[in-house]
């Protein structure tokens, strides 16, 4: 896997997290950065990550120039993966944290850090997931006024909730949703 924009374009991320991880391929998230890019902007933005596997999302937004990114995951290896490219790239704009994506916030205080309003929280959980619809109502309070919540998932999944935007790249769809 390659970063795909920004300063840490083309570096390559080394294959050690967990068998189980699906990476967004180099296509979709050139496709989601390019929509972000013209649509919302990244500078300066504070991200959340959650299911956050390999890295490479929370990795394609500090190479865009997110200001914080905050990546959550339960999985042992997938966290000390993430640290290990955190500590030997330096990047100290990401707090990779070990705990329940469904319940951010007590991840992200139990580590004493203050919990931002975000712009944009990025979800990829596991496509079968029970009630990955239900991440909807869970996640927009955390966003900041006209933040942007955006989950991947597989194209049969319907949301209740208006979507901003939908797009389809074979058997991986990007919903986004919108905070008023």
């Amino acid at each position: 896997m390659r970063i795909t924009g920004g300063n840490l374009t083309s570096r390559i991320i080394p294959a050690q997290f967990a068998n189980h991880v699906r990476p967004s391929t180099d296509r979709v998230r050139e496709s989601l950065f390019n929509t972000l890019n013209h649509q919302k902007g990244i500078s300066e933005t504070q991200i959340l990550d959650l299911f956050s596997g390999s890295g490479i999302i929370a990795l394609e937004f500090l190479s865009r120039g997110a200001n914080n990114v905050y990546s959550i995951d339960k999985d042992k290896k997938n966290i000390s993966h993430q640290k290990a490219i955190q500590k030997s790239w330096e990047l100290n704009r990401w707090h990779v944290i070990f705990g329940d994506a469904l319940t951010p916030q007590k991840s992200i205080e139990k580590l004493g850090l203050a919990m931002p309003a975000f712009d944009i929280i990025f979800a990829d959980p596991p496509y079968d997931m029970p009630d990955i619809q239900g991440l909807v109502s869970i996640l927009m309070p955390l966003l900041a006024d006209q933040g942007w919540l955006i989950i991947e998932h597989k194209p049969q999944l319907v949301f209740a909730e208006q979507e901003l935007l939908k797009k389809e790249y074979g058997s991986t769809t990007m919903t986004i949703f919108a905070k008023e």
